[in-house]
């Protein structure tokens, strides 16, 4: 294992067997989501953003930042394939508050990952920046995959392909949908130009979110908003609840 991968693994605060498995895949991918927080900040300022793993590696595990789907999958499968799973990067069409006659050029695009196991595809995502699966989803139509309160289910469609749906009090919401076609060439990361500034991130007894200068705070059925008013109130909240700094 080279120091890198180490660093990581140590930055997640991961002990135990790295032997390829899908009990592995599921614990990399809950302490990803609760160590590394999806932001777009970067972008929201207006800042560059490089997809190398260098680069990543570097602001994501060096300078203790977050990153939109792009930067965290892309990162997160070198993870993986470093650690000796089989690993395909995917684009998808993500659909979660978009009006269902949006044209699809318009849809923004977001990128997952599909790890091959025992002949048995799972999704497994660290990028979303909202409720979304905390373990691998293996991808078989009509599969249901609960954790604790949230229910998602795995549908196919032969015009849409793969589709992920999140259980709502009043439907099934579809989250993304992405094919099986190798040529994603067709999808290349075409990056949101959302000009509020977001992160989130889950943790044990919830999540964190921040949208603006709006950070919510929710734990089991609480929810605590807390509004800053300055630019030194919006650094320190963003310290406190995503330990991110921005310079």
């Amino acid at each position: 294992m080279n120091s890198q991968i180490q660093q990581y693994l140590n930055y997640l605060q991961f002990q135990g067997s790295i032997e390829p498995s899908i009990k592995l895949l599921g614990q990399l991918q809950t302490k990803h989501l609760h160590t590394i927080p999806y932001e777009n900040l970067d972008v929201a300022l207006k800042r560059g953003i490089s997809f190398t793993i260098p680069d990543l590696f570097q602001k994501i595990i060096v300078q203790q930042r977050g990153g939109n789907c792009f930067e965290l999958n892309i990162l997160y499968s070198w993870l993986l394939r470093e650690l000796g799973f089989s690993v395909t990067n995917r684009y998808a069409q993500f659909w979660r508050n978009m009006d269902a006659n949006t044209p699809l050029e318009d849809v923004p695009m977001h990128q997952l990952l599909l790890v091959q196991f025992d002949g048995v595809p799972y999704i497994s995502d660290v990028g979303v920046g909202a409720l979304a699966p905390c373990k691998p989803v293996p991808l078989i139509a009509h599969h249901e995959h609960r954790e604790g309160n949230e229910l998602y289910k795995i549908e196919w469609d032969d015009t849409y392909g793969w589709m992920l749906y999140e259980q709502t009090p009043h439907n099934w919401r579809l989250l993304y949908n992405f094919t099986d076609s190798d040529n994603d060439a067709n999808f290349a990361p075409r990056l949101s130009h959302q000009k509020n500034k977001i992160a989130m991130i889950r943790t044990p007894a919830g999540r964190h979110t921040m949208f603006n200068n709006e950070f919510r705070i929710y734990e089991g059925h609480s929810l605590t908003t807390y509004t800053t008013h300055t630019e030194k109130e919006w650094q320190q909240a963003l310290e406190r609840y995503f330990h991110i700094s921005i310079t």
